[in-house]
């Protein structure tokens, strides 16, 4: 305490403290709704599942279903070789890497060195859904989808889903596996014993999917690339917002 009060502080008047507080408040403004921006554009696809196929739990359009064996190419586990020590070798996407409403987060990636056979065995392929089968109750059953160019590893907390693309289209599926019907289902299935549960390959291959006709999904899916390229526009003017807004706060107060 003795050394944080012989701190000395730069001491303003009164009124150039207030203006001081005023624009770091506004630019601060700017910088929080910027990064809501790219939440609000998130929450479009949902709401253009819903209007264009209707609640899954109801299915008010009809639709035809289909157990998800079905309509789909493989369901493989991914891989169970632990990262590497030395910061070498491909990216692991990791259970972490996707969030709850089915969303890449790859601001934090371990790596992984295997062996060449390995590799092709379980590399993703953009258009990958990656089922999270082992999770906490409420956790169990993300689903995130890889669309990024880069080449990675499915960690074994994953079953990595190939469709059948003359059935299903793979973003759509992705979208069908994050509705709140899905959530529903997904959470009454998982078992396990306290803090971990578990769906494993036989169980997804069960859940019944609808089957709209296949050129309307792709509508849906080049609406999610649309939804995208919104939220990518909106990081990099909140990346621009923050930068100007740090450079305002060293200014104001380097002076």
């Amino acid at each position: 305490m003795d050394f944080v009060l012989s701190l000395s502080i730069p001491l303003p008047p009164l009124p150039e403290q207030h203006r001081i507080v005023d624009l770091l408040s506004r630019a601060d403004g700017i910088v929080r709704l910027r990064r809501e921006a790219p939440k609000k554009a998130a929450e479009l696809i949902p709401t253009l599942f819903l209007d264009m196929f209707g609640d899954p739990a109801a299915n008010p359009k009809g639709w035809p279903m289909a157990p998800v064996g079905d309509v789909i190419a493989a369901a493989d586990y991914g891989s169970s070789t632990k990262s590497s020590d030395d910061g070498s070798g491909l990216p692991l996407i990791r259970m972490g890497n996707v969030d709850y409403a089915g969303a890449l987060n790859l601001s934090d990636l371990k790596l992984v060195n295997l062996p060449t056979e390995e590799i092709e065995k379980y590399r993703l392929h953009e258009g990958d859904i990656l089922f999270n089968r082992t999770n906490s109750k409420e956790l169990v059953g993300k689903t995130g989808l890889w669309d990024d160019t880069r080449d990675a590893i499915a960690a074994s907390y994953f079953i990595r889903v190939r469709v059948q693309r003359n059935k299903l289209n793979p973003r759509y599926f992705w979208a069908f596996m994050n509705s709140r019907h899905m959530k529903r289902v997904l959470f009454e299935t998982s078992r396990g014993a306290i803090g971990q549960a578990n769906i494993n390959s036989k169980e997804l291959k069960a859940f019944k999917v609808a089957l709209p006709p296949l050129a309307l999904q792709q509508d849906f899916a080049g609406k999610i690339e649309q939804v995208r390229s919104i939220q990518s526009q909106q990081s990099t003017a909140t990346a621009k917002a923050q930068a100007a807004f740090d450079a305002l706060l060293a200014h104001t107060f380097r002076n």
